[in-house]
C-alpha cells in the first residue's frame, strides 16, 4: 500500500472516502474546476521546462516563471520513498509514500519548492510540511527547505514554512504517525461534514454513501 499528500487528506477528511476511492478504486467525476486546474499546472510545466509562453491571463508571472527557468528548476517531479525514508522510484513496487513536485530547484544547501494553486487562497501548510520531510529525505546535503505557494489566478505569491536537517525527524515522525491511523483502521467510519454536498459518492449525487 502507498500513500500520498492527497490520498492522507482524504482519509482525515472521511475515512469511507478514502476506502471507496483508495481502496474500492471507485471512480469520483472531476468537476471544471479540477481540470482547469490540471489544464494550469500543465501549461506552467511547458513554460518552466521550453519557451515561457504563457496564456494572456497569466503573462503576470512571465518574469518569475524567467527567473525561475534561470535557475534550473525541475518541473512536475516525480518522488518515492520507502517506509524506511530511502529514495526510490515513483513506481517502484514497495514505494511507500510518493508524489509530485510542481516545482523545486536547489541553491547551495537549500531546496526550494513551489506549489502551483487555482481557485481561493487556503492553507497548504500540512502539504508543504510533508514535501519539505520528503526533500530531506531526497538530498541528504541539504541543510534547509523553503516552501511557496503561487496562487495563478489571485497573481499572488505566499511563503510557507522554511524547515531546517534539525526538523526531518520531526517531521517524519508527524507523517509516520498519520499514515499509522490508516493501517491500522479495519472500518473506515464515514464523517459527515458541510463538504459531503459535493462529494461524488454521497447518495443523493448517485454514490453508495448514505450521507
Amino acid at each position: 500500500m502507498s500513500f500520498s499528500h492527497s490520498s492522507i487528506k482524504t482519509y482525515e477528511q472521511c475515512p469511507l472516502k478514502y476506502k471507496l476511492s483508495r481502496i474500492d478504486k471507485l471512480k469520483e467525476e472531476a468537476g471544471p474546476a479540477a481540470e482547469r486546474g490540471k489544464d494550469i499546472h500543465y501549461a506552467f510545466e511547458q513554460a518552466l521546462v521550453s519557451l515561457p509562453v504563457l496564456h494572456e491571463d497569466f503573462e503576470f508571472w512571465y518574469d518569475y516563471v524567467t527567473e525561475l527557468r534561470e535557475k534550473n528548476v525541475q518541473a512536475e517531479l516525480t518522488f518515492g520513498i520507502t517506509k524506511d525514508w530511502e529514495p526510490c522510484d515513483f513506481n517502484y513496487a514497495n514505494v511507500w509514500l510518493r508524489g509530485i513536485f510542481d516545482a523545486i530547484y536547489i541553491t547551495e544547501d537549500t531546496a526550494h519548492i513551489l506549489d502551483w494553486k487555482t481557485g481561493k487562497s487556503r492553507d497548504y501548510s500540512e502539504q508543504l510540511k510533508l514535501y519539505a520531510a520528503i526533500a530531506f529525505a531526497l538530498y541528504p546535503s541539504i541543510k534547509q527547505v523553503t516552501t511557496e505557494v503561487c496562487y495563478i489566478d489571485l497573481k499572488k505569491r505566499e511563503a510557507y514554512g522554511t524547515y531546517t536537517r534539525e526538523d526531518f525527524t520531526t517531521l517524519k515522525t508527524w507523517i509516520d504517525n498519520r499514515i499509522g491511523k490508516i493501517i491500522s483502521d479495519d472500518i473506515y467510519a464515514p464523517k459527515p461534514s458541510f463538504g459531503c454536498r459535493w462529494c461524488g459518492f454521497r447518495k443523493s449525487n448517485g454514490g453508495p454513501c448514505k450521507w
